[in-house]
């Protein structure tokens, strides 16, 4: 996918990753989310 992409896309991906990965409060973070439900008993 990366190799594909059009040359201004892949410097504003590649200007996106390294703020992301210069900012230590999003270290280990990824595009994963976990829900945590519960059932209503009434």
């Amino acid at each position: 996918m990366l190799e594909r992409m059009e040359e201004r896309l892949f410097q504003k991906y590649l200007a996106y990753h390294f703020s992301i990965c210069e900012r230590e409060d999003l270290i280990g973070a990824s595009n994963h989310a976990l829900d945590i439900l519960r059932k209503s008993m009434a």
